[in-house]
């Protein structure tokens, strides 16, 4: 079942604007559920905090409903705005810092759920899997599986795909934390570059089709797994170069 669409609303209450929740999740990027759970928790963090040196009330809890409008809650939109900047900030400093081993490898690597738990200092695999449960499009999503402690097959992730989350995450659900200052490496083993050279000559002679990885898998007897992110490289490569020039 597809998404209700969303709906944004501001509308002007006692002369302050109010928004509805679908506002707020198009202004966060949370997910419904998120904006859901952060009303519904609202009375587990103080009610308001007093500002250094006089500058007054800094609200920190989500506020209740200020009207509802056609069967509509709304909530005030400035103590919203001031509640979400102190959560972000709140989740921000409480991330551990990034083991700087994520970066250290070829991006193209399959990384088990346990090794990715431990490298962003979450209290374990099971974080991992509520976000994925509980938040679509947080974490990134599973490539495949890979032998666990117990042989037993985990879930794997692309290193890349890792590193790229680390790169945007802020702890609030919704997308930097401890990641190594200064550019990151994305650099390739030369397996990886040679697959995606044999990918983009096979796309610039076929052109592109289902199945494409698993096909050039089977023809040099690797896992499929190993083509498709060359694949999708060598798109990405076909498309910015091959493309026709405008006109």
């Amino acid at each position: 079942m597809a998404n209700k669409p969303l709906n944004p609303q501001v509308r002007i209450h006692d002369g302050r604007p109010v928004v509805n929740r679908d506002w707020i999740v198009e202004h966060t990027g949370a997910s419904r559920v998120t904006a859901a759970v952060w009303y519904a928790k609202r009375n587990e963090v103080p009610d308001a905090e007093t500002g250094a040196e006089g500058q007054g009330e800094q609200f920190t809890r989500h506020p209740e409903k200020a009207v509802t409008i056609q069967r509509v809650d709304f909530y005030d939109q400035q103590q919203f705005q001031a509640f979400y900047t102190g959560l972000k900030e709140r989740k921000k400093n409480k991330l551990l810092p990034t083991d700087p081993e994520l970066y250290d490898g070829d991006v193209e690597d399959r990384i088990s759920i346990n090794q990715a738990a431990q490298w962003f200092n979450f209290a374990g695999p099971g974080v991992i899997r509520k976000y994925l449960k509980a938040n679509p499009g947080y974490f990134p999503e599973p490539v495949g599986t890979v032998a666990g402690p117990t042989g037993r097959q985990i879930p794997a992730f692309h290193r890349a795909d890792l590193q790229d989350f680390d790169r945007k995450r802020t702890g609030d659900n919704t997308g930097a934390a401890g990641r190594p200052a200064g550019p990151q490496s994305r650099d390739r083993k030369p397996q990886t570059e040679q697959r995606i050279a044999t990918a983009l000559a096979e796309l610039r002679h076929n052109g592109y089709h289902r199945g494409i990885a698993a096909a050039l898998a089977n023809r040099h007897n690797e896992p499929t797994w190993k083509w498709e992110r060359a694949v999708k490289e060598a798109r990405n490569q076909h498309d910015s170069t091959d493309a026709p020039a405008a006109g």
